[in-house]
């Protein structure tokens, strides 16, 4: 009979195991619909995680912190599985959230363009609306080889074989799609509304440049699309005051590619660094005489 205690203090009692969401749906039918996971006893779960005995629990809904990196990493699986459907063949490796957004890494025989990740993102549109369930497996050891093995995901069969031998294995699958995972993760994919694919970079297997070269797609994604957009405005903003066009437009300085991080300063350019340098050589300079002025007073 477990004892549920809540954020505010407040404890529901139950007869039997429940789950998180048997949990949001008993305390309001809105809370239900809302819920995107759960924190039990400070441990972030997903919604169908059953609860066997007394914990806390608070239900995390979009409009609470947690929720921001659950969404980000739910999206990285719906871009890896619109990616293997458009591109078959595709083997997927590891898919991190990272500031502001998402990646996913992709071995694949199809270099990736910016046309691509038009197609890509409007599957991830589909997919979404198609609101699959996303379903926690737990898989021994074997079972979890062979399946990825059959599935010619090599790089996630190599994942598995580097884990503890204790390690729980969890698979999560939305629709005839897996992936492995750790999780937590929304409890479908119409929870995934607001996103935007944003560029394609190159990458390594395990960050090493001696292994496999990768491609990586990046993304960002958000609880709601109002979030989305003003993230989208405030990039495009920074990409206007970016100091590499300011620099080209007013003749200032220039980079070049056999000299990476070198700066080559224009007339102009140089002139506003030697400026800004002396201002900043002045102002130490008086910084310090006060200093040393201070410290020769006498106190008692």
């Amino acid at each position: 009979m477990p004892v549920i205690t809540l954020p505010d203090g407040s404890e529901r009692n139950f007869d039997a195991s429940i789950s998180v969401h048997d949990v949001a749906a008993d305390i309001g039918a809105g809370l239900a619909k809302a819920a995107l996971a759960g924190v039990v006893d400070g441990r972030e779960v997903d919604t169908s995680y059953v609860i066997n005995g007394d914990v806390s629990l608070s239900i995390v809904t979009d409009r609470d912190e947690a929720a921001i990196e659950i969404i980000r990493h739910s999206t990285a699986h719906l871009l890896a599985q619109a990616v293997q459907q458009l591109f078959p063949g595709t083997q997927v490796t590891i898919g991190p959230t990272v500031e502001d957004g998402f990646y996913y890494d992709f071995a694949s025989g199809h270099n990736f363009t910016l046309e691509d990740l038009d197609k890509i993102e409007a599957r991830m549109v589909e997919l979404a609306a198609d609101d699959l369930s996303v379903e926690r497996i737990v898989a021994p050891r074997d079972k979890a080889i062979e399946i990825f093995r059959n599935m010619g995901e090599h790089y996630k069969v190599q994942i598995i074989e580097d884990l503890p031998e204790d390690e729980e294995i969890s698979i999560y699958r939305q629709g005839e799609w897996m992936d492995l995972c750790r999780g937590p993760h929304v409890p479908s994919t119409g929870k995934l509304q607001a996103f935007k694919l944003t560029k394609v970079a190159g990458a390594y297997w395990r960050g090493d440049a001696n292994n496999q070269q990768l491609q990586r797609i990046y993304g960002t994604a958000w609880p709601n699309k109002k979030q989305l957009k003003a993230y989208l405005n405030r990039i495009a903003e920074a990409e206007k005051r970016d100091h590499r066009k300011i620099a080209k437009k007013l003749n200032l300085f220039h980079t070049q590619e056999e000299a990476p991080g070198m700066v080559f300063w224009h007339p102009a350019g140089w002139t506003i660094y030697q400026t800004i340098e002396r201002y900043m050589r002045e102002k130490q300079q008086r910084l310090r005489l006060s200093r040393d002025q201070n410290a020769s007073g006498c106190g008692y």
